[in-house]
């Protein structure tokens, strides 16, 4: 699925209607039984309306799981950045992963079918966040390994270390079954990694 990029970031806000209205009615009903009848309603505007904005609800499903992963990666930068101590620094990073509107997805009973969603409508979208949030990493992994704040004698490159830390906390989220169990979850993660990066 190609996604015209060009629209993210501008400030659009019928877009942003659109996107709010589609993903809440996404968690309600799965993704399968919403129409663009029904965003465009809820969106509060016509089905014509919202064909100049987006094509279809796979676009507008890709659309919203690549602003999700600029913001994530944004958010990341700014807790990894500002944090010393590389505990605090994961547990912050992890925390902004699955921000809301990340709990309304997971307590969602159409949750599962989202999230299987996004790895095969949405999954060249999700292997470009997956790489954006890896460079975080790395980047802040490289400036805390610079300050002498962690070591990764035993981790390879801030890269290598960085996409095992992705992938151990998508393992996480993928087995979490409630909201609070995968907050708990990542705060543990946080930690064991975090004690181990220490120098």
């Amino acid at each position: 699925m190609q996604v015209d990029t060009g629209r993210i970031g501008q400030s659009d806000d019928k877009q942003q209607v659109i996107l709010t209205a589609a993903m809440a009615a996404f968690a309600q009903y799965g993704f399968r039984r919403v129409s663009m009848d029904e965003i465009a309603k809820r969106a509060g505007m016509s089905r014509a309306a919202l064909y100049l904005h987006f094509r279809n609800k796979e676009d507008i499903f890709a659309t919203g799981v690549e602003l999700y992963f600029e913001q994530v990666a944004g958010a990341m930068a700014d807790v990894l950045h500002g944090a010393g101590d590389p505990v605090e620094a994961l547990r912050g990073a992890f925390a902004a992963k699955v921000a809301p509107p990340y709990d309304m997805l997971m307590d969602s009973p159409h949750g599962e079918e989202l999230i299987d969603l996004k790895t095969t409508a949405a999954a060249g979208v999700v292997a470009e966040g997956d790489a954006k949030l890896i460079a975080v990493i790395s980047d802040w992994l490289a400036r805390a390994q610079a300050a002498g704040r962690v070591t990764l004698e035993d981790y390879g490159t801030p890269e290598d270390a960085a996409r095992t830390i992705l992938n151990a906390l998508h393992g996480v989220v993928m087995a979490a079954r409630s909201y609070a169990v995968l907050r708990a979850d990542l705060d543990r993660l946080a930690r064991l990694i975090g004690r181990s990066l220490r120098s």
